[in-house]
Formats: structure tokens, C-alpha cells, sequence
């Protein structure tokens, strides 16, 4: 194993995109950065589900100068996740994974951020940890049961099942449909009046489809109300049902870590639970302490993409050298 340096001008937490859009300025401008992830590298990406297509071009997700190959017009999982660790490879972007930040502290003029892998020493942080690690939680009994899971991957396993989907926006889509097309039999639970307008377009007339002609089977304004070992109950206008489940999938969103970061000392505004920032520099209310990415829309995650993060690191660096 590689010796670890321990004292770092900058370091990142987190290696997704917004995370390497920092560390690939900060190499452009000759300032040493390491990021550090809990899980692998690009550990959002990679447990994203694994035929997943984007919405965005190539073109739009890309870094200025480091072209986006996709075979489709639009990329799929595999392929930005493979740009992305071609990125930190090729340009040689220091990181460590398995390596959980539990804290970090300023002490005197520089910050001590403690790991899973020790101590590190730098003179500014970069949070970049996105949301996807915190689910929201529906609160029901049974939600911890081992076939509840919050995260969809693959279809395979649920083949010949029946399968309870909860939420109304893309994931909860894409899943309902690709699980029904592996040959799944599939219920879709939202609390909403119907689908939400943010489903992709060539996504929500299909699973319309599939819903109209009785392939899957949908219940709108209903909550459920408790998870057991072969089936759901659920709630709406109409009373109260029952529906067989041998799989459930809670796709209801993510948030970000707030327990944590208020550990460290952010502060959040407004119903969105923004952090308090800069807009210009991206520096939070704790000097030295930076937000990037999807971790900057609180809990309104839709507002931040790839596409539209990628000029973060400029900003960030921009100060950062200035201070």
C-alpha cells in the first residue's frame, strides 16, 4: 500500500463528479488535492442502477477539452462512470477510498480532518458529499425488513416477483418499468395526484402506457402504512389496501448528511435547508470550508446536475488562491 501524505493545501470530501471538477481544477492551477470517499471511487455513480441512461447529452456532461464518448445519444451509466475514473487516472487526481470523514476541525490556521484512514492536515475543505447516502425514510414498521431496500440496481433478482415501487419521479419510473420488462410483476405506490412532471420525456408517455393497459398496476394518492414479510397496507381517499409484495423498493429521494454538516458547523436557510454560502465563492458560513455539487441544493437535489456543477471548481479555487 502507497504511504499516505498527510498535510494537503486542499482536500476533498467525496470523489463524484462535483468532487473531481475540484480536484481537476486545482491540478489545472498547480495546487495539490486529495479526495477522500467512503465508499469506492465515484461511489455515487457506481451504485446508481447499472443500465441507467442519462438525461443530458455527452456534450453537456463533459469537462471543456476531455471529450465524452457515448455509442447512444445519450450516455449511459457505464459510460460516464468510466469517463469520470478515466479523468482521475489519466490526470493522475490523488485519492483514498473506504475512508469515512467523521470530522473536521479547525485548528489554528488550518484544518484536522479525521478519517477512517487517521488524520489529515490541510489549509481548506472542500465538502462535496452529495445526498445519495441519506435516503428519506417513509417511517413505516417494517421498513428495515431485509427485502426493503431504498436503492434500486438491478432487475434480476426480483424476475417472477411481485414488486411493490414507491415514489413518482424518475427513479421510481425507470425501475417500475425496466423491473416489469425482467419479468416482474410490479405495483407503483406514490402519494402524489399522479406522475410528477420531472420524469424524463421519453420515460413517462411509456410508463403511461403501462399503466393504462394493466401491465403495471398504480395507486395515486396513497401512503403506505406499514411493511410485512409478503405484502404491504397502504392508505388513500378511497380506504385502505392490501397488495402482495415480495420485494419493496422506497424510491421517495435522498438528502443530504444535515446531522453531520451541522456538526461541523454549516448553517442551513430557508425550507430547502440550503447551507449558507457564497454564490460567488462557494464558501460557507465556516471560513476555509467549501460546498460543491448537489450537496449545495439541500434538499431540493434536482436543482444541481453534473452539467451545471462543473464550473464549482473554478469558483472554489478562484478564492482559495486569493485567500
Amino acid at each position: 500500500m502507497r504511504r499516505l501524505e498527510r498535510e494537503w493545501p486542499l482536500i476533498i470530501v467525496g470523489s463524484g463528479p462535483a468532487g473531481i471538477g475540484v480536484a481537476l481544477e486545482a491540478k489545472g492551477r498547480g495546487v495539490r488535492a486529495l479526495m477522500l470517499d467512503r465508499g469506492a471511487l465515484c461511489n455515487t455513480l457506481f451504485r446508481f442502477p447499472e443500465r441507467m441512461t442519462y438525461f443530458s447529452t455527452s456534450e453537456l456532461l463533459e469537462f471543456p477539452g476531455i471529450p465524452l464518448v457515448a455509442m447512444g445519444a445519450k450516455p449511459t451509466k457505464r459510460e460516464v462512470l468510466e469517463y469520470f475514473v478515466r479523468i482521475v487516472l489519466e490526470y493522475r487526481l490523488p485519492f483514498v477510498t473506504d475512508c469515512e470523514v467523521r470530522n473536521v476541525r479547525r485548528e489554528g490556521d488550518r484544518f484536522t480532518v479525521d478519517s477512517a484512514r487517521g488524520e489529515f492536515s490541510c489549509e481548506a475543505v472542500v465538502l462535496a458529499t452529495g445526498s445519495y447516502d441519506q435516503p428519506n425514510l417513509v417511517g413505516v414498521p417494517g421498513e428495515e425488513l431485509p427485502h426493503v431496500s431504498h436503492y434500486y440496481d438491478s432487475p434480476h433478482r426480483c424476475i417472477g416477483r411481485r414488486v411493490v415501487v414507491v415514489g413518482g419521479k424518475n427513479s421510481a419510473a425507470e425501475a417500475a418499468l425496466e423491473l416489469h420488462r425482467t419479468g416482474a410483476l410490479v405495483t407503483l405506490v406514490h402519494r402524489g395526484e399522479g406522475l410528477t412532471g420531472s420524469i424524463k420525456y421519453w420515460i413517462r408517455p411509456d410508463l403511461e402506457n403501462r399503466i393504462r393497459e394493466g401491465a403495471i398496476q398504480a395507486f395515486f394518492r396513497t401512503s403506505l402504512t406499514a411493511i410485512r414479510n409478503d405484502s404491504v397496507t397502504a392508505s388513500s381517499a378511497e380506504g385502505s389496501l392490501e397488495l402482495e409484495a415480495d420485494d419493496v423498493f422506497l424510491l421517495t429521494g435522498y438528502k443530504p448528511d444535515y446531522d453531520w454538516l451541522k456538526a461541523l458547523g454549516l448553517q442551513f436557510a430557508d425550507a430547502a435547508e440550503i447551507p449558507v454560502h457564497s454564490t460567488d465563492t462557494l464558501e460557507s458560513n465556516v471560513s476555509g470550508l467549501y460546498v460543491a455539487g448537489v450537496l449545495l441544493a439541500g434538499r431540493e437535489a434536482s436543482r444541481v446536475f453534473i452539467e451545471n456543477s462543473r464550473e464549482h471548481g473554478a469558483r472554489i479555487l478562484d478564492h482559495f488562491l486569493r485567500s
